[in-house]
């Protein structure tokens, strides 16, 4: 009985060694199919595959329909160059000298042609080059002071001042100066004070707005002036 158990358990670790050592074996099979399949042929051709190149559209070319009885479609018009009348159509093959003579239809002139020419037209050559005179400056009518050769202008017209009532009260009297600019005509303009006394000016300046001269004149030509004149008032 024990002799059997015994052959039992060998036989079981007989077998069971058995199939661990086909393990190996299978692999290195599988391996070498593998490589028999897929590698060795890719060893065996010079060339690897070629990728799918990409897809090229190409237009396809339409050809145009000639229907009969109808005409051809018109070729397109092509527009000649310009070339000016009497312009060289072939390019010149070298340059030639230049005549300087004159053409003939200008006639030459000789130097008693020139003269006669200009003793024709020399008058009415000089006049057109001869610019226009200036015209005449106009001065403005500034009025001058009445002084050395200019002559002081006559009074014509006088104009006795008012005495005011209220510088007669206070006993004011006294001379007032006054710059009178009189016009090319002989009135008066303006009037300023230049000595003033005081309640007498604006009397002295009334009055004497209203006096007349002569005109005055320079050259021969009237002219404004500026001249200086006294008023006067004195109690009795």
């Amino acid at each position: 009985m024990p002799d059997e158990l015994f052959r039992t358990v060998a036989a079981r670790r007989s077998s069971a060694g058995h199939r661990l050592g086909a393990v190996p074996l299978s692999v290195a099979v599988h391996a070498a199919l593998l490589v028999v399949l897929i590698v060795i042929p890719l060893f065996g051709n010079d060339v690897l595959p070629v990728p799918h190149l990409a897809v090229v559209w190409n237009s396809p070319v339409v050809p145009v329909a000639v229907v009969p009885g109808l005409p051809a479609p018109p070729s397109p018009r092509v527009t000649p160059a310009f070339v000016p009348p009497g312009a060289p159509v072939d390019a010149p093959r070298g340059i030639g000298q230049e005549n300087l003579a004159l053409p003939p239809s200008v006639p030459e002139l000789r130097g008693e042609d020139l003269g006669a020419v200009a003793g024709e037209g020399g008058g009415a050559i000089r006049e057109m080059e001869q610019p226009p005179p200036p015209p005449p400056v106009v001065k403005p009518a500034v009025p001058v002071r009445v002084s050395g050769p200019i002559e002081p202008p006559r009074k014509i017209h006088y104009q006795a001042p008012v005495y005011p009532a209220l510088a007669m009260a206070a006993h004011v009297q006294g001379t007032v100066v006054i710059d009178a600019v009189i016009s090319a005509t002989g009135t008066v303009q303006d009037a300023r004070v230049i000595t003033s006394v005081p309640l007498l000016d604006e009397a002295a300046l009334a009055a004497v707005r209203q006096w007349v001269f002569t005109p005055t004149r320079l050259g021969g030509v009237p002219v404004p002036v500026i001249l200086t004149v006294k008023v006067e008032f004195k109690l009795q």
